[in-house]
């Protein structure tokens, strides 16, 4: 069933009655993301990457990073390299897409791209060792707003919060998902 189906399918469900009182679709909709777990995490990621991108863009002095490349750079952890064509898989995306993104970052210096030894027509993507620093920069950075925010959501919530997600993560990542 596609978007628009579902939409469709879904419509008489969307204008909710309550105590007598007619909700409107985008009442609705934003109480599903208040009740929203996956939502909560998606949007709080999302903020938490556009601090981090602006902290990077303003040591730069001028737009550096984009949120693709951010999308792109924690593929790029193997040793080894992984292919165009894994990473567009992973990102859904074209592989021109992602040739793009690797020739952006080719260009910064943060990455290299080699010949697959196991395929001669594939392209196996690295980071330098630039990359890796600069990626130890970036986390570092992240580190800094993980502060700010531990003074005003407190040490301990901070603490229990990472727990909690890297437990999560754990999860996500795992074969059962």
């Amino acid at each position: 069933m596609g978007i628009r189906q579902a939409c469709l399918t879904n419509e008489s469900q969307v204008r909710l009655t309550i105590m007598g009182r007619r909700r409107e679709p985008l009442e609705v909709l934003q109480d599903m993301q208040a009740r929203s777990l996956g939502f909560a995490l998606i949007r709080c990621g999302q903020l938490f990457n556009e601090r981090g991108m602006a902290k990077v863009n303003a040591e730069a002095g001028g737009p550096m990073l984009r949120e693709a490349h951010t999308r792109l750079l924690p593929h790029l952890q193997d040793p080894k390299g992984v292919r165009i064509t894994a990473l567009a898989r992973k990102l859904g995306v074209t592989k021109q897409a992602i040739q793009q993104l690797v020739a952006d970052l080719l260009e910064a210096g943060v990455v290299e791209v080699l010949d697959d030894p196991d395929d001669a027509r594939a392209r196996l993507v690295v980071l330098t060792e630039l990359g890796v620093n600069a990626m130890q920069h970036g986390t570092s950075l992240l580190l800094d707003i993980e502060k700010d925010l531990a003074t005003r959501f407190g040490a301990q919530n901070t603490k229990r919060l990472h727990a909690l997600l890297s437990e999560l993560l754990t999860l996500l990542e795992g074969p059962d998902a």
